[in-house]
């Protein structure tokens, strides 16, 4: 069984996250095995578990919270396409995805800004 998170339909960027193992976490840290960096995603925004009754998504305390189908969530099991919003993203859980067409994601983007916003990096004195 293939379950992921995609970019929701009409994304610029396409996405395709592999849950993988008992328990994935996103956040916009590098340490995280989902990494979305951008300013409005928690350095640990929530966890992803495979769990008795399926796969359930957690928030971890996150500044802008997590929401699943528009609705603001602490913890819920998710269900084939579900909406998941973290920050500016909008992800579809999919449950039993066909492994063939679809490569795995790693991360979103490490831009300059926003890799700035991420990690603090003093910036030289002016010199005049």
């Amino acid at each position: 069984m293939n379950t992921r998170l995609v970019s929701a339909r009409g994304a610029e960027v396409p996405l395709a996250f592999a849950l993988q193992g008992r328990r994935v976490t996103i956040g916009r840290e590098d340490d995280n095995m989902v990494q979305l960096p951008h300013e409005k995603v928690s350095k640990h925004h929530a966890v992803i578990q495979d769990e008795s009754e399926g796969w359930v998504i957690q928030d971890l305390q996150s500044t802008n919270g997590t929401l699943v189908n528009g609705k603001p969530v602490q913890r819920v099991r998710l269900v084939d396409g579900d909406r998941v919003t973290l920050g500016p993203f909008e992800l579809v859980f999919e449950e039993n995805a066909p492994s063939a067409d679809w490569v795995p994601s790693h991360m979103l983007d490490l831009s300059s800004e926003v890799h700035d916003a991420t990690i603090h990096i003093p910036k030289p004195p002016k010199t005049e």
